[in-house]
């Protein structure tokens, strides 16, 4: 089920980046169209009066294809990471959701259930489950160390590596559920923590652009200078649009996950409570109607 969301996953990411090329190279066009002469003999003022059309376009990448092809490249690397933002945001609210609504009901059902062998013979009801899965770990490591301690002379013994041995597995298990649940959360911090200097990195390139032009020109009337600043900050802005839904994605799904793996933790115990009480029970003879198996 989880790879075949991430495959839907992928799939849709890369439909959105063809649109968003394609919607960037047609405003790219537009723009040269536009940016034309008139004539050979345009006057500096003209090609004022351009640029001050072309700050007004409402096409924000034909406005940045003007600061230069590092910074429209930029927008373009950031326009990628927003939309990775949002589809993994999305998609890991939805996977939290259902494994924390499936851990409660499968807790639920396994302090409901008359025995351990009971609930294991229903664990597919609680597909989406992480407790689901610690348990069935847990389950079998029990069935082994019964198994062993029938085979050691020594009860004590036997006990005492069935216990550890079932709580080395369930931490084992638990990490695993927690490395699933943790699946690109990698990526949102990497774009949390890059895009904002990527947009950084495309405004200060602009910026150099805009002054070599003037340099060029030999005017730094406000009039020339403002319309390729305002293209360069362009990137900027698109940088912060691109971090800030990754950095509330990353700290929503993280809270969500401590949660969980916290309700984890608590059912861990409790069965481990339950398997002590059952070994010590039938060492002693008196487990034939306590056993959780």
């Amino acid at each position: 089920m989880v790879t075949k969301t991430q495959n839907w996953l992928v799939v849709s990411l890369l439909g959105f980046i063809m649109l968003t090329f394609s919607w960037g190279l047609s405003s790219v066009a537009k723009a040269q169209e536009t940016a034309k002469p008139a004539g050979e003999t345009a006057a500096a003022s003209s090609e004022t009066r351009l640029e001050v059309e072309d700050l007004a376009s409402p096409s924000i990448f034909s406005r940045a294809w003007h600061a230069g092809a590092v910074v429209f490249s930029v927008l373009l690397i950031l326009v990628i990471f927003s939309i990775m933002s949002w589809a993994i945001l999305v998609w890991k609210m939805i996977v939290l959701r259902k494994s924390i609504n499936s851990s409660e009901v499968f807790i639920k059902s396994f302090w409901d259930s008359r025995s351990l062998n009971d609930l294991n013979s229903r664990l597919g009801d609680y597909a989406a489950s992480p407790a689901k899965e610690v348990f069935r770990t847990g389950y079998a490591e029990l069935v082994r160390g019964s198994q062993l301690k029938e085979s050691l002379p020594n009860s004590s013994l036997a006990i005492s590596a069935a216990m550890e041995n079932i709580n080395r597995s369930l931490g084992k298990a638990k990490r695993i559920e927690r490395k699933k649940l943790e699946s690109l959360l990698p990526v949102l911090a990497t774009i949390a923590s890059a895009a904002p200097f990527i947009g950084l990195f495309g405004t200060v390139w602009g910026i150099m652009t805009s002054f070599e032009g003037i340099a060029r020109t030999g005017s730094a009337s406000l009039a020339a200078v403002a319309p390729g600043i305002s293209e360069a900050l362009i990137a900027t802005a698109f940088g912060l649009a691109a971090a800030i839904p990754a950095v509330v994605a990353f700290n929503t799904a993280n809270a969500r996950i401590r949660n969980l793996t916290g309700a984890l933790d608590g059912f861990t115990m409790d069965f481990l409570n339950i398997v002590g009480r059952y070994l010590v029970s039938d060492r002693k003879g008196t487990g034939s109607n306590q056993a959780p198996i």
